[in-house]
């Protein structure tokens, strides 16, 4: 029985201290809620927001169900895409992707007539 008050007594002395652990514990969760996923979400959102925007006639963009498609016309909540000549489809602008934007050109240089082949000045070997 005298471990029992023993450990009663401990606990009426840490009685301040106990309130603070919790308290600081729940905050910590808060904080890394808010780090993990409310934050990253927010981007997301904001970034899908921009995307929205820039859609205009001519643009070339990939849905994200994988088909690309150059847009021919702005709605107010859905763009209209021509995925192939003659083909078109009707889509919401949430549903786009994101909006590709043109690399360099297509070089059609044979690759022996480019300014970098053979420039290797390198000994092939006994000759």
């Amino acid at each position: 029985m005298q471990g029992q008050y023993i450990l009663a007594g401990a606990a009426e002395q840490t009685g301040g201290a106990s309130l603070v652990q919790p308290v600081m514990m729940i905050l910590l969760i808060g904080v890394v809620f808010w780090l993990l996923i409310l934050r990253p979400q927010k981007k997301m959102r904001e970034r899908e927001a921009q995307t929205q925007q820039r859609l205009q006639p001519g643009v070339e963009v990939l849905t994200k169900a994988g088909f690309y498609g150059t847009v021919v016309d702005v709605r107010d909540n859905d763009v209209e895409l021509e995925i192939s000549p003659g083909t078109r489809i009707r889509l919401l602008k949430a549903g786009v992707g994101e909006v590709i934007t043109p690399v360099d050109p297509i070089d059609d240089t044979p690759v022996e007539d480019r300014p970098d082949f053979g420039n290797d000045n390198k000994d092939d070997g006994p000759k």
